[in-house]
């Protein structure tokens, strides 16, 4: 059965429109090409209460696998482990291997010259507090670690909202430890082109390519009606297999069927195809 996994991202700058979001974007295409199955995503205030309501709500369906972004830095509004560490009902506990972490970011900002001093005790401190039984994460890029632990049968993985830091921390620490866990599945993604100028003369059509290739996502992206017909309208079909070579078989027999449809219909098919394989 494929792992299931749900992302949280935390921060009031996501919600005021001050900031695009990436990190779920970024998180979601990762994972869907690991072979999970992202079931959810939510984005939440700097506001304790809402975090915890938010985990709670995520926890409570059993999934494997909950990664978070933003909230560990060390201002005031950076809430996301204390309410972890809530929502879980653990306490939050000083970890020294975490502090090592930021201090030894500040003394190479340092010796780099890009700091004259490091951020206050009191600060590095916050940072370095984490719930209680959760592992801090070296944070390649900055300074606040990410960090990892368990509840019940979900893998939580908490992560800075700067998204070269997530991104970092992501590949080097998160990316192995789940291909050690978690049977990995290759995700094989086919695109190609067709001219039409109203997405929904294709619904028919591709509705019922979908139910002869019930373990195959089709999907139509719609355009605005002034630019569909002159720039056509993409198609995707894709699958997850238990290798390359199954999901792509799969795609192509989708991919062959739905294009003889489409052309049955009248369609123009565009000779250009892109085919991702992960």
């Amino acid at each position: 059965m494929m792992p299931t996994a749900a992302l949280l991202a935390i921060g009031n700058e996501l919600l005021n429109g001050d900031i695009r979001d990436k990190n779920l974007f970024t998180l979601s295409q990762r994972l869907t090409r690991l072979g999970f199955q992202v079931q959810q995503a939510l984005l939440v205030r700097d506001e304790p209460d809402a975090i915890v309501e938010a985990f709670h709500l995520l926890l409570t369906h059993q999934i494997d696998l909950l990664i978070c972004s933003g909230g560990l830095g060390p201002t005031d509004d950076d809430l996301t482990l204390a309410a972890l560490a809530q929502a879980m009902e653990r306490p939050l506990t000083f970890a020294p291997d975490a502090y090592q972490h930021i201090n030894e970011h500040y003394e190479r900002l340092i010796r780099e010259e890009r700091l004259d001093q490091p951020s206050p005790e009191a600060t590095r401190r916050k940072m370095a507090a984490l719930p209680q039984g959760a592992t801090p994460l070296p944070n390649p890029v900055g300074t606040a670690p990410g960090v990892a632990m368990r509840y019940q049968t979900t893998l939580i993985y908490a992560l800075p909202g700067v998204p070269e830091e997530l991104e970092a921390i992501f590949a080097e620490s998160i990316v192995p430890a789940l291909q050690a866990r978690f049977e990995t599945a290759a995700w094989v993604e086919r695109a190609f082109f067709v001219s039409c100028d109203d997405e929904a003369a294709l619904a028919e059509i591709l509705h019922d390519v979908s139910e002869e290739h019930a373990d195959v996502y089709i999907k139509s992206l719609a355009r605005p009606f002034f630019s569909a017909g002159s720039h056509r309208l993409k198609i995707l079909v894709m699958t997850h297999g238990e290798d390359a070579t199954q999901a792509e078989s799969r795609v192509a027999q989708a991919c062959d069927d739905l294009q003889a449809a489409l052309q049955r219909a009248g369609f123009d098919i565009a000779p250009d195809e892109e085919t991702t394989i992960s």
